[in-house]
């Protein structure tokens, strides 16, 4: 009897363990190589589904700012594709949150925090007031008025983070971006003014399309 019951103890000990060392494996974040890894594959499926209606008059690039600022309306169908192809970047969002102690409340915001952060990242202060504000002795015109290339290479040769976010979101919903009222840039912040003007027109296919392109920058940027 009593070498049954040692028996019994050894095992659930052994099983207690397993489960574990699971949960470990499962709550530790992706290598920063990994990550850009991710987000490239993220980003292929994207623009597969995206070059079933791109006009063949604009690039692939333009595209994505023309849906993200409501120029262009997306199918239901492709929407739905997006959002399939974004669960590794939500999966790793969700995790990222966790061990920072960070509440995140909708899926736009939970996308918006796994674009902008990297595993390698210090999430108190990779941003602060001045990443995504423009600079007043070189000011930015409207995208209606100049062309947003233009733009990029006259005022933003400087600043990755502007170089990255006009790339993304567009010099429109830039302008807005930097306007936000936020008075600390923690993660949090960030991830709710990211997410607020890139859902606007498509919700959290926006906010996705236009993250991972963010996230595809600034990760590049940091690799070289």
């Amino acid at each position: 009897m009593k070498k049954i019951f040692l028996i019994c103890l050894t095992v659930f000990i052994f099983s207690c363990q397993k489960d574990d060392k699971t949960k470990n494996t499962n709550d530790t974040l992706l290598s920063q190589k990994a990550y850009y890894t991710m987000l490239k594959d993220i980003n292929t499926q994207f623009e597969l589904i995206l070059n079933e209606t791109k006009p063949t008059d604009l690039s692939i690039e333009e595209y994505k700012i023309e849906l993200v600022s409501g120029k262009i309306v997306l199918s239901l169908n492709q929407q739905n594709k997006i959002l399939k192809a974004t669960e590794p970047l939500i999966d790793y969002s969700t995790k990222l949150a966790k061990m920072n102690s960070i509440s995140i409340d909708d899926l736009s915001s939970k996308i918006a925090l796994g674009g902008l952060y990297s595993p390698n990242d210090n999430l108190n202060s990779k941003f602060n007031t001045n990443s995504f504000q423009v600079y007043n002795e070189s000011p930015i015109k409207k995208s209606n008025e100049v062309n947003s290339k233009q733009i990029m290479k006259n005022n933003l040769e400087t600043n990755e983070v502007l170089d990255c976010a006009l790339a993304a979101i567009g010099a429109d919903a830039l302008f807005a971006f930097g306007g936000s009222t936020a008075t600390a840039w923690t993660a949090a912040a960030v991830t709710k003014a990211f997410s607020a003007v890139a859902k606007r027109f498509l919700g959290p296919v926006g906010v996705a399309i236009a993250v991972v392109s963010f996230g595809i920058c600034i990760s590049h940027e940091s690799l070289e």
